[in-house]
This record gives C-alpha cells, structure tokens and sequence, in this order.
C-alpha cells in the first residue's frame, strides 16, 4: 500500500489511534491485557520464581493487547480458539525476526534459487504468520457489528475489507517484537538500578513514563530511522541529490553527550521537568531520541504502545520483587530490531502486604 491509497489509510487510522480523545478507544483493552498478563505471571510465580522465556510471554501480552484494541468488548478475543490463535501466531513472528537475520549472510535471490534452509524457514514462518493474521483480520470483520473498538471504527469509515483485513494484519505483525522487546530491556534496566524501582514506588504514577522514554533512549527497538529525501538538501556541507535513501542511527545520538549528558546513565528523571536533579544535566535534546520516528510515517501505534508499557511496567514493579539471573554481561545486538544477545533469565517472587508497606 502507497502512494495517495496509503495516505488516505493513515489519515483514518491517525484519527483513531493519535488523536488527544483516541486514548478513551484503547487505555480499558490494554489495561484488561495487562491485569490477565499480571495474574498469569503471579500463578506462574508461586509454582517456580525463575519465569521461563519471558520474551514469548510478552510476544503474546502485545499481539493480546492490539486485538483487544481492535475488538474492544467482543467475546470473540475471550474464546479458547482465540487463545490458541494468539499462542500460534505470537511464536511465528517471533521466529520471523530470528530467520531473518540469517538471511543477510546470502544475497537473499541465491538463497530462494537454491531454496537454501533459511529461504524454506523465511518463507513458512512468514506464509504463516499471514496466514493466521489475515484469519484473525477476516473473523473480526466478520464479528464487527459487535465490537466497540477499532475493528468497528474502521468499518464505518467505508474502507474495503480487503484494505481492513491488509490494515489489521499490519498492525498484529507489528505489535509483537517492539514494545515486547522494549519491556525486556526496561526490567534488565531496573534490575541493574534498584533506586529507579524505589522512585516508581514512591513517586506519582506518572514517573512511569519517564522510566519508559529513558529505557527508549538507551535501547530503541527500532535503532536505524530510513527515508527517502523528497527533494534535493544539504547534510551538513554536503548536498543530497533527491531519492537518496538516508539512514540514521538514534541508538547513537540517544547515546551521545553532546546531546545528553551522563548519557551512558539510566537517569529517568532527565526527563521530568519538574526534577531539581535535572538542573545538573547540561545537555538535554529530546529530538535525538525519537524511538517512534516522526512526521507523516511515524508509528502509527505509538499511543498504544505508551500506555501499554508504562502500564506493564508500572504493574511488575508494584506487584513483584524482581532481579536478572544472567552471571554475564548482555549485550544489544541488531536482529531487525534491537535484541538482547542472549536470553534475559529473570526470577520474580510476587509482592506481600509488608513489602508494599516498606515500598
């Protein structure tokens, strides 16, 4: 989908999903998401503290959160079929990412000439993750006179089913690596700053986001920023013909002093206009870290992302003790998007009555 057909797709999806009033459509499914998500993670905890691949559980909390979002209060996203769907189609994508990178080592036509391994793994994972995402997409239209969510918004925006059914499979792709991934990175971080715990803990909840927008900084899932230039500009002392792809790197200006101090730090309240400490940080450029990117491409989901990981994150630092098991560094490597090098081992023992006394 380009050109004027894409433009006029996002204009309505933009209406819906980043307007001031579009948070009322999304905040009740997330939150719904979350608190199962929450309840799950404590039975687990009371079998076992270790939480085994806490990447796949948060795949299937954000591929939960955006159907919720799309269905709204719909008995369809409760049924056991549905839940067998979501656990299908989480793990699916989450190996697309992985089979992907295997992918750079060959020029990508030899590997589909001699349908080399990686080319049949590529191609089962992806066929099938379009497969189940377009069945997701064709029940919810179908099911669409009984939703109150975005699934119902899009309808009456007379768009064609076969454009929804293209719109929601997008959407349910993309929601499952990057705000799953950005969580990971969130609690290894807090593991590493207990202080940052205690301050979620004691300070207003709105301290959150601050914590999220930090941890964005220091590990943007999506580290390379890619356009096309419109028209003929000067980079610097250097001018850029027109249809010249650029590419930058806001995992390297998140990270570089000349635009945050301490940047190297995890200091959320660098963030917090009101924070006496952020007095003694000199530099401060909230433009060179944009892990949404911006103008008329940047992530559409963006708000539904927000509200999804302060509230996931706001939800394990009340509930439970937590810490990284891990007796080596980890560190981030780019696997279409930024990943841990290894897997993340946390242990989580849920929270008593005297802990939240003690905060």
């Amino acid at each position: 989908m380009n050109g004027e057909e894409w433009l006029q797709n996002r204009r309505i999806a933009n209406k819906h999903l980043l307007r001031d009033d579009a948070e009322r459509l999304i905040r009740s499914a997330i939150v719904e998401s979350v608190e199962k998500f929450i309840l799950q993670l404590k039975a687990e905890c009371s079998k076992e503290s270790q939480v085994k691949d806490m990447e796949s559980k948060l795949y299937k909390l954000s591929t939960s959160v955006i159907i919720g979002v799309l269905l709204g209060k719909n008995t369809l996203k409760n049924s056991r079929h549905h839940e067998e769907l979501l656990q299908i189609f989480a793990a699916s994508v989450k190996k697309i990412f992985q089979v992907t990178t295997k992918l750079y080592v060959w020029p990508v036509d030899w590997c589909q000439r001699l349908n080399l391994k990686v080319w049949r793994d590529f191609k089962e994972c992806v066929d099938l993750s379009l497969l189940l995402a377009n069945k997701m997409a064709s029940e919810m239209i179908r099911n669409g006179d009984k939703s109150d969510g975005l699934i119902n918004k899009l309808v009456g925006e007379n768009i064609k089913n076969e454009d929804i059914v293209r719109i929601i499979a997008d959407f349910i792709i993309a929601a499952g690596d990057t705000t799953a991934y950005t969580t990971l990175w969130i609690l290894l971080l807090l593991c590493k700053n207990k202080n940052v715990v205690y301050d979620i803990r004691s300070k207003e909840d709105d301290y959150v986001k601050f914590v999220v927008k930090e941890g964005m900084r220091l590990y943007p899932v999506a580290p390379f920023l890619t356009r096309i230039l419109p028209e003929n500009t000067f980079l610097g002392k250097y001018e850029v013909n027109k249809q010249t792809p650029i590419i930058a790197s806001i995992y390297t200006t998140g990270r570089d002093e000349q635009y945050f101090s301490h940047a190297q730090s995890f200091l959320p309240y660098r963030w917090d206009r009101n924070d006496s400490r952020k007095a003694k940080l000199a530099n401060h450029v909230p433009s060179a870290s944009l892990p949404f990117a911006m103008g008329a491409r940047s992530c559409v989901g963006k708000k539904i992302a927000m509200i999804q990981l302060i509230e996931v994150i706001s939800q394990i630092v009340k509930n439970f003790n937590f810490q990284c098991n891990n007796k080596e560094n980890i560190n981030s490597i780019t696997s279409q998007v930024l990943i841990p090098d290894k897997c993340i081992e946390f242990s989580f023992t849920v929270r008593n009555k005297i802990d939240h006394l003690s905060i």
